[in-house]
């Protein structure tokens, strides 16, 4: 079996398999966290989608003290955070949010 700091590790040479390998195991718990905030599929895919690209981009954000779990979910929130927060603004129309 393979640890998250091992696959954290993999994904730092660009390993696909790694990647498939974190997205298989978190995507359902990631998708429950956000469709509990939007309720929409098309949201919690964009949303999703940016959390693995970061992952991707960035695996060593997702390293450290905690299980890569808690990293994935904390980076799910934030992006959550801005995306209602581009939400409202759009839906205030207000043009000094961002």
């Amino acid at each position: 079996m393979t640890t998250d700091g091992q696959l954290l590790e993999r994904l730092k040479f660009r390993d696909k398999a790694a990647l498939e390998l974190i997205y298989d195991e978190y995507y359902l718990l990631l998708w429950k966290v956000c469709y509990r905030k939007f309720n929409t599929q098309g949201e919690c895919e964009l949303v999703l989608t940016e959390v693995f690209q970061q992952l991707w981009k960035y695996p060593q954000q997702f390293s450290g003290n905690k299980r890569l779990m808690f990293y994935l979910i904390e980076c799910l929130n934030g992006k959550i955070a801005r995306m209602q927060r581009q939400q409202r603004c759009q839906s205030q129309s207000e043009k000094s949010c961002s």
